[in-house]
């Protein structure tokens, strides 16, 4: 404000200046004229300066406040990044949290499949094991009745007689036991053994009477008791068979033979 009242007061002065110069010679005049503008010249810097001084100071000012919104606002932007920062990281501790669930709780399921498939193995190996042993004692088995049934077809009657007792007592389950022991009376039959005959085939006829070897069972009995000279034995064995077993062959067989027999006399 100073320096403008000054250039206001060197204006009204130079504004003067041809109503006073009729009162000073020309000389005179020229100086005051010069010492005049140099006094302006001199305040007129003195104002650019000053005024310079002051735009820079505004714009400075200005410089600081277009800064300082600035920083408000990377502040609030780094705020709402912090809050977005902050925001992921808890969803990545989350997914991080569920993956660890998702890999325990595969890593679960894995093992008890494993688990699973270890003991399915096990069990298929011991089945396997299982099923090879049981054929390999069935190999045995059938291997065992055949070598006894082929002594007896040979004619090597003692020796089919004690293989087939091996066999009822190697393999007492077995479903030919009746059959084994069925041969057995039969052997014993062709060696003129009768009682002991008769005792094979009986327990053919006790222990397995559903067993189609018991017609014919009951049938070598009544043979036996014949050769043993019991006729009426033979007589009630034959009824009793052809009561028991009607419809089979040894049936058939039984009625011939009652009726080749002459009847006993009646006392």
């Amino acid at each position: 404000m100073k320096v403008l009242r000054g250039l206001i007061g060197i204006a009204l002065a130079a504004s003067a200046l041809p109503a006073r110069a009729g009162m000073f010679d020309d000389d005179e005049a020229r100086k005051r004229i010069e010492d005049l503008r140099a006094q302006v010249q001199t305040m007129q810097k003195a104002f650019e300066t000053r005024f310079g001084s002051v735009e820079s100071q505004v714009q400075d000012r200005r410089a600081l406040i277009d800064l300082s919104a600035l920083i408000d606002a990377l502040r609030q932007d780094i705020a709402r990044l912090r809050g977005q920062m902050e925001v992921l990281a808890n969803q990545v501790e989350q997914a991080d949290r569920r993956q660890k669930d998702l890999y325990a709780d595969l890593d679960g399921r894995l093992r008890k499949f494993e688990q699973a498939r270890a003991e399915a193995e096990k069990e298929r190996e011991e089945r396997l094991a299982r099923e090879k042993k049981e054929q390999e004692a069935a190999a045995s088995e059938a291997r065992s009745y055949e070598s006894a049934l082929n002594q007896y077809k040979a004619g090597g009657y003692q020796n089919a007689i004690q293989e087939f007792q091996a066999f009822i007592t190697a393999y007492p389950n077995s479903t030919l036991v009746p059959s084994a022991q069925y041969w057995t009376g039969n052997a014993y039959y062709a060696v003129k053994d009768y009682k002991a005959a008769i005792n094979a085939l009986q327990r053919v006829v006790t222990s397995w009477p559903d067993n189609p070897r018991a017609s014919d069972a009951m049938l070598n009995i009544a043979s036996s008791q014949a050769e043993l000279g019991d006729a009426k034995s033979e007589r009630n064995t034959l009824r009793e068979l052809i009561d028991r077993y009607p419809k089979s062959s040894a049936a058939d067989q039984a009625k011939q033979r009652l009726a080749r027999r002459p009847a006993p006399a009646a006392h």
